[in-house]
């Protein structure tokens, strides 16, 4: 195996001989020739925080989903101190996650992370684009970039929840105005319960 990728596994593992797969053990994006982490901490969260009484999932299912999240958690961390490129999203195919709530995952970066909110949404626009390989088009607003953004009644950079309540949004230059939402209100008072 490759003698840098064993210095690097070793040292993120903190153990002499350990195999670098464990810097590849959570979800990593490959492009351009670098590597980027963009985990979905909300996808493990709820089932493994959640009682079962109100998930319907067995004990098993719990403590695999309390694994994932752990090593995520773990990998995050580890990305951050480490200043490796990091992206953000969602995974609304899991249960418990919807496509309304990405401040939720922004949320959660910042209690689980030193991250501020400028730094977590730098990391879902901009560093998003450039992980994508997109960043020339949109990510930033900036002069010959799409104009992809949107509009809220309150500052992000206060209170992260402000992305709650979209109020416009432009997609390439295209004006959504009162953009609606169909929420899931038991949804989102089970994920208010264990936050």
């Amino acid at each position: 195996m490759n003698k840098d990728l064993n210095e690097i596994g070793e040292k993120w593992s903190g153990e002499q001989g350990k195999p670098a797969s464990i810097i590849m053990s959570f979800p990593c994006f490959f492009i351009s020739g670098y590597t980027a982490l963009i985990p979905t901490l909300q996808a493990g969260y709820p089932i493994a925080k959640l009682d079962t009484s109100l998930t319907k999932v067995n004990e098993m299912v719990k403590e695999n989903s309390r694994l994932v999240y752990d090593s995520m958690l773990k990998g995050l961390r580890q990305a951050v101190e480490h200043e490796i490129k990091i992206g953000i999203g969602t995974d609304a195919a899991m249960s418990y996650v919807t496509h309304y709530d990405i401040w939720r995952e922004l949320d959660h970066f910042m209690r689980q992370t030193k991250l501020n909110a400028g730094q977590v949404i730098e990391r879902v626009t901009q560093s998003n684009a450039e992980i994508l390989g997109i960043d020339h088009l949109t990510g930033s607003i900036d002069t010959g970039k799409q104009a992809d953004l949107i509009v809220l009644e309150h500052n992000p950079l206060d209170n992260i929840k402000a992305l709650l309540n979209v109020a416009m949004v432009m997609v390439r230059g295209n004006l959504i105005q009162t953009p609606s939402v169909t929420r899931i209100q038991e949804v989102d008072e089970l994920l208010d319960s264990v936050w």
